[in-house]
């Protein structure tokens, strides 16, 4: 059982590690890897030796590079990501020219993360894949709760690790009824959310919000936004339905 749980945490360690490396441009040194990651210096240089073995990062000088292996194993999550981009951008226009606010898409990354896939509107700060510039915890945002709220595994996955309280749950209960989640400045103070789920035959495939200034998005508001969203998800999902069963016919 030691054993198993030191390769799990080796694991978990090496994806960190390439996360971190990916976060400063493709690009780290072992002094800086090692202050964002507070391994010491032998744990680390035997993670990036393996890596690089794998081809996953590869050396140039002082610093280590995410290296061509990775090419061949993210086209599929690429082409994956553009066809959500491409089915989900009429909607986020939509939304943006309805609430003039930052609109964001999102897709579950993993059982306990999501992150973002595209932001439409003015905040330079949510211009990268993902906003806050790592993969976005569940429990706080709006599209963090309404994957919890949708996805059982997620849910799953929380409760086992003791991250599920009741109120979470009562709360993902209500998401679930209501068909949205809100963000009354729980993961950034001053800053307002709704959220609601997008599917894929019945399936939870992506997240789409809409984020604010709290001033910008009033509670009331932002409710009549989140209720005006789902009337447009159904409206898009009637008539695909329909044109389904025109094709069929």
């Amino acid at each position: 059982m030691v054993n198993e749980t030191r390769k799990i945490q080796s694991v978990e360690r090496a994806m960190y590690l390439l996360e971190q490396i990916a976060l400063a441009g493709g690009q780290a040194r072992l002094g800086w890897l090692a202050e964002q990651t507070g391994l010491n210096k032998a744990t680390l240089h035997g993670l990036l030796n393996t890596l690089a073995a794998l081809g996953y990062i590869s050396r140039e000088g002082a610093a280590y590079t995410l290296g061509l292996r990775l090419r061949d194993l993210t086209l599929p999550l690429s082409d994956a990501d553009e066809r959500l981009r491409s089915r989900f951008r009429p909607l986020m226009a939509q939304l943006h020219a309805l609430s003039g606010e930052n609109v964001y898409l999102a897709a579950p990354c993993g059982t306990r993360e999501y992150r973002y896939l595209e932001v439409l509107g003015d905040d330079s700060r949510h211009n990268s894949p993902s906003p806050r510039g790592r993969r976005e915890g569940l429990t706080t945002s709006a599209m963090g709760k309404v994957f919890l709220a949708e996805i059982e595994e997620m849910a799953r996955s929380l409760r086992r690790a003791g991250k599920l309280s009741a109120a979470l749950g009562a709360e993902l209960a209500e998401i679930r009824r209501q068909g949205y989640a809100l963000d009354l400045g729980e993961a950034e103070e001053g800053w307002f959310a709704f959220a609601v789920a997008l599917r894929d035959n019945g399936r939870t495939v992506a997240g789409i919000s809409v984020a604010g200034r709290a001033d910008a998005l009033p509670h009331a508001r932002l409710v009549a936004l989140a209720e005006a969203s789902l009337r447009l998800i159904w409206a898009a999902e009637s008539e695909t339905a329909g044109a389904d069963a025109h094709q069929a016919v």
